[in-house]
């Protein structure tokens, strides 16, 4: 993709954009942040599956939770390699509007107690790209930045953006309870071990993230550019030589 700005070298004040740095830390963590969210979605809603009908073995739960580990980091891979190919305007906006696809997938799955179960291993795997991105949009921070700050925004943005693990499971058990937003789905009936019924709306619990990954997707068109990059991606497939990879 062709950059947006033509002349960027941060470690000369003159060709270096401050605001449009800082900017791009502060977008790309929102959306680190909902990655995350749609990342660890499937474990805080895995344990409610078989309450509300579904009928799936324990291995099948763990098998579907792990999906979601699995599938981030193979794709954490192939982000790697897009900073210098799609740049970051495309990187950041592309990265999270793709997030919509497994919020939407499990606002479905949740509704529709009948869903096969490869099914919903197909929506455990999309969800992992919430945790994939994460190498792309950490890498593409690098170009904004002269060397003597790039330890402190990165700091920023990876710290803050794991807060987004937390923040799912933490929201997940109070919007679920949430009946002020049945119009975007009808309950769910929850059979309890101790033989009560409760009702649940799992799918609050992608819901409640969909407008904030939507409007972070927009404002990163709006406001982020993409800067010029060289980029050796030949040297890039050593990486396939370590065996950890």
């Amino acid at each position: 993709m062709r950059p947006d700005i033509k002349v960027w070298n941060p470690e000369n004040p003159a060709q270096w954009n401050k605001t449009l740095a800082w900017t791009t830390v502060w977008l790309s963590t929102f959306s680190l942040t909902f990655g995350f969210c749609a990342w660890f979605l499937v474990p805080s809603l895995a344990p409610r599956l078989n309450e509300i009908g579904f009928s799936l073995t324990h291995s099948q739960l763990y098998w579907l939770v792990a999906m979601v580990g699995l599938s981030a980091g193979t794709l954490r891979i192939l982000w790697t390699f897009l900073p210098p190919i799609l740049g970051t305007r495309v990187l950041v906006t592309f990265s999270t509007g793709l997030l919509l696809i497994p919020l939407f997938c499990w606002v479905y799955a949740v509704q529709h107690v009948d869903t096969p179960y490869w099914v919903l291993l197909g929506f455990a795997l999309l969800s992992g790209i919430g945790g994939g991105t994460f190498s792309g949009l950490m890498a593409s921070t690098n170009y904004f930045f002269p060397k003597h700050e790039r330890g402190f925004a990165l700091g920023v943005q990876g710290g803050l953006s794991d807060f987004g693990t937390g923040l799912v499971q933490f929201v997940t058990p109070l919007v679920i309870g949430f009946s002020a937003l049945a119009c975007l789905g009808s309950g769910q009936v929850a059979h309890l071990p101790d033989g009560k019924t409760i009702t649940y709306w799992l799918q609050n619990a992608a819901w409640v993230w969909i407008p904030l990954v939507a409007l972070v997707t927009i404002l990163s068109w709006l406001f982020l550019r993409s800067v010029p990059v060289t980029a050796n991606i030949k040297q890039q497939w050593a990486i396939f030589g370590n065996k950890h990879t």
